[in-house]
């Protein structure tokens, strides 16, 4: 064969394969999420209400094709696959109207991002969502997560099966906060071979609260650099705020000067030591006293509701922190007046006006 010829079949045999190994791309897409959020959408509602959608359009470029079991905490999850490509939507329900779904959401204490939790007496779930031994998650969020996982890693491996090896992962409000732990979570398992390696998952929030920590948010950013996570974040909504964080001086990085302020007050010489302890223990005291609180509310009080939901639940023990924050690759959607007059200002008497997929599908249009 001759060399040009050798050569101009190399490469055409070369781009047919980088084509057909990833047909997902890094970075945001604008027409890409639109398609989430009217999945999003539809994984809210009841199959039989997906004729009446209100106006909310339906997606145009994927097919139904699954719809889990009801998990600990009523979550569901859908799958979705492209109509051409070999692309499948891993689709998590957020919040529902019930008990045991706001329930997740109010068992707000951390554990730590490596560890098992028991879901019943003959089955454990093992974790690893963060190599970073100071990574901690909300604990609601982990569980409905553990729970869902074996039947989405299940369909993944149908899927992969099937020849289908790029997946989207997302979810929108609670849905998106489980979704950013299950990206952690199947992502580690590809990367110890538990998954084939050559899966890609790209990742697309919806109106996703905080998941964990600075450690974990670090280490999720590290993973997903490069263009392949986002949340999307209407500045009107509240639950992105959520839920609310406590820092204290035990959250910072091991070589913040603040850690070590105890022992450098107590080098300096009287009265000063005695002055800067005293203003040192004035800031310090009252952050910790509201984590314990925090903890103390949050995580034993609202455990014995979540046992009464889930008679079997074994947690890991509580991260003493509270240091909640903003994680991945933020986008950030800005109403404008057109916005205000469709849906009016920010209120106490509005909480939910500005939270539904329908005022980001405005926004991101006009993105």
């Amino acid at each position: 064969m001759p060399l040009k010829t050798f050569i101009l079949s190399s490469l055409f045999v070369f781009f047919c394969y980088i084509g057909k190994a990833q047909l997902l791309k890094p970075g945001f897409d604008k027409e890409e999420y639109i398609e989430m959020l009217k999945i999003n959408h539809k994984v809210h509602l009841a199959l039989e209400t997906w004729p009446d959608t209100a106006g909310f359009p339906m997606p145009e470029r994927y097919n139904f094709v699954y719809r889990s079991p009801r998990g600990a905490f009523d979550n569901i999850w859908d799958l979705w696959v492209h109509r051409q490509k070999k692309i499948a939507v891993v689709a998590v329900q957020g919040s529902i109207a019930t008990q045991a779904s706001f329930l997740a959401n109010l068992y707000a204490a951390m554990v730590p991002a490596a560890g098992s939790l028991q879901l019943d007496r003959n089955s454990t779930f093992n974790y690893q969502l963060s190599e970073h031994p100071n990574a901690a998650v909300h604990a609601g969020w982990l569980i409905a997560m553990a729970y869902l996982s074996a039947s989405i890693e299940h369909k993944i491996d149908s899927c992969y099966r099937s020849g289908i090896k790029d997946f989207i992962l997302t979810g929108h409000s609670q849905g998106g906060g489980i979704t950013f732990l299950l990206t952690a979570h199947l992502r580690q398992l590809a990367a110890s071979g538990k998954l084939p390696a050559d899966i890609t998952f790209k990742t697309y929030c919806s109106a996703g609260p905080k998941p964990g920590n600075l450690f974990f948010a670090y280490d999720y950013e590290n993973r997903t650099k490069g263009g392949w996570a986002f949340n999307v974040v209407n500045t009107a909504d509240w639950v992105p705020d959520v839920p609310f964080s406590i820092q204290t001086v035990n959250d910072f990085t091991a070589v913040n000067p603040f850690r070590g302020a105890k022992a450098m007050i107590r080098k300096q010489k009287f009265p000063n030591n005695i002055a800067l302890r005293h203003v040192y223990n004035k800031l310090d005291r009252p952050s910790r006293r509201a984590q314990r609180n925090y903890e103390r509310y949050l995580g034993k009080m609202v455990s014995k509701m979540v046992r009464r939901q889930i008679p079997d639940i074994r947690m890991p023990e509580y991260y003493q922190s509270n240091y909640y924050v903003r994680t991945g690759n933020t986008i950030v959607l800005y109403p404008d007046s057109a916005y205000d007059q469709q849906y009016g200002k920010e209120g106490v008497d509005k909480i939910w006006q500005h939270h539904f997929p329908q005022p980001y599908l405005f926004l991101m249009q006009r993105y």
